[in-house]
């Protein structure tokens, strides 16, 4: 009967998750800025000594690398979308300065594998694929409070165009 190794697990075509971002990567300074990651179990089919073999890659754990030097978080989760803009979340993220950073994704699966439609066994150990990284870029953002009446004043701040000729 074929076995599976951990060797063999790793040597699959493992489709590696998706970072997605509910600002496309836009971010404030010193506010949550949120990543998730796609989560899908996959079912490789292939034929060892002439058995069919079905093998599992079911993902247990995303370790994320937000590229500004901070420690990596690891979650068993992938993150969701963010219900309200700048809430925290189990994977949101807060950049203490402004910049472009490139954000990683390494994501952890477990394997097993059936023979002939057999019971599922398990393959000891993890499979570590890394995603496609993507840009956070992060900016900052200026408030003013004005106290001008722009009928009085038509060329005031604030007042008229708001989009800056450049």
């Amino acid at each position: 009967m074929p076995v599976v190794t951990l060797s063999d697990f790793r040597a699959l075509d493992i489709a590696p998750s998706e970072i997605e971002s509910d600002s496309g990567g836009f971010g404030l300074i010193r506010g949550n800025t949120n990543f998730f990651a796609t989560e899908e179990d996959q079912t490789l089919n292939t034929t060892m000594l002439g058995q069919q073999v079905a093998i599992q890659a079911v993902p247990v754990q995303w370790t994320w690398d937000y590229g500004d030097g901070s420690e990596q978080l690891s979650n068993p989760y992938p993150g969701g979308p963010q219900v309200e803009f700048n809430q925290e979340t189990t994977t949101s993220h807060i950049y203490e300065d402004t910049g472009q950073y490139p954000v990683g994704l390494t994501t952890s699966y477990r394997g097993q594998f059936s023979v002939n439609d057999g019971p599922w066994i398990a393959i000891p150990g993890t499979a570590e694929i890394p995603s496609e990284p993507v840009t956070a870029d992060i900016w900052r953002s200026k408030s003013k409070n004005v106290a001008e009446d722009c009928h009085e004043n038509p060329q005031g701040w604030a007042c008229g165009n708001p989009f800056v000729d450049g």
